[in-house]
Order: structure tokens, then C-alpha cells, then sequence
């Protein structure tokens, strides 16, 4: 038995006609970070491949149940309710409970960045290398700061004394 099949590459911000594959709405390619919330409402972190006002593409790092209802909170639209529909290892397929508007799909796209949520575990990226890292900041001796401190205190009561002596001799 002999298949044939012909592959077309597309351009990477081309529109995805709909077809057999059963969607009801031409889907767009994104990349835009989102959070999946199951029934329990524990967050799972995920990234949409492809958008369409019907629904979308998530990639996520562990298991989510087919089918099961789900919220999205995508970068540009907010929060989204949806439904897991289908599987391919950790793609998953989710279609909205209500269909989006094209204003909103287009608002997704425009989004550039999401931003994890940062710990003191895990730092978020700075771009730096570790060779070009800032250098540590050492603190100045007990005694450098003190006459600091003393100093820049005396310089602002100076002012202030200034000021109240001005303000007296023109009201006088």
C-alpha cells in the first residue's frame, strides 16, 4: 500500500483556512503565555500555539484530563472559559464556551510578552550573561556613612534655617 501527500509550508502570520480537521473558525498562529485552571482551579502554566474565536492550541507542562471544563486567562483577552476536546502528547485542543470577537483574537496577537510571576528561587531573566553580570555591591564602612548621614542632615537644616531667616527678614 502506497499513501501520497503533499506538504505546503505557510507563512508564519498567515490565516489557517478551517477544514476537515472540525473547527469552526479560521485559527491564527501566537505564541502568547496563558494560565489553564481546572475544575480545582489550581493554576498550570501553558502557551497558545494557534487562536481562533472558537477556540485554541495550548501547550502545557503536565497532564490535563480530555475532556474537562477549563478557564484561560490569555495575555490581551482575560479570562476565557473553554473545554478541553482533544490530546496529542502535551498539545491540547480547547474549544470556547462562548466564541470570542476578532477584535479580541487580534488583541491577543498584539500582545508581546507575559511575564512569569518571579520567586526568590527563580529570578526573572535579565539578558545578562553571567560574565557580564553587575558586580556585588559592598557596603561602605559604619563610619563613611555615619558622617553621610550627619552631614547631609546638617546641609538640609541649613537650608531650612535659611529659608526661615529669608521668609522673616521679608515679612519684616
Amino acid at each position: 500500500m502506497v499513501l501520497t501527500a503533499q506538504l505546503f509550508l505557510q507563512e508564519d502570520g498567515a490565516l489557517q483556512e478551517p477544514g476537515p480537521s472540525g473547527r469552526q473558525a479560521p485559527r491564527r498562529p501566537i505564541h502568547a503565555g496563558a494560565t489553564v485552571r481546572d475544575d480545582r482551579a489550581r493554576p498550570i502554566d501553558a502557551e497558545v500555539v494557534d487562536l481562533s474565536t472558537t477556540g485554541c492550541l495550548i501547550v502545557v507542562d503536565g497532564v490535563v484530563a480530555v475532556p474537562s471544563d477549563i478557564s484561560i486567562g490569555i495575555a490581551g483577552i482575560g479570562r476565557v472559559s473553554a473545554r478541553i476536546v482533544r490530546r496529542n502528547g502535551q498539545r491540547y485542543g480547547c474549544a470556547f464556551d462562548q466564541p470570542l470577537s476578532e477584535g479580541a483574537v487580534l488583541a491577543a496577537r498584539a500582545v508581546q510578552t507575559v511575564v512569569p510571576f518571579a520567586t526568590g528561587a527563580d529570578p526573572l531573566p535579565t539578558g545578562a550573561s553571567d560574565a557580564n553580570a553587575d558586580p556585588e555591591f559592598r557596603r561602605l564602612p559604619m563610619r563613611t556613612r555615619l558622617v553621610v548621614i550627619v552631614g547631609a542632615s546638617l546641609a538640609l537644616w541649613g537650608v531650612v534655617v535659611t529659608g526661615v531667616v529669608a521668609a522673616v527678614a521679608v515679612l519684616s
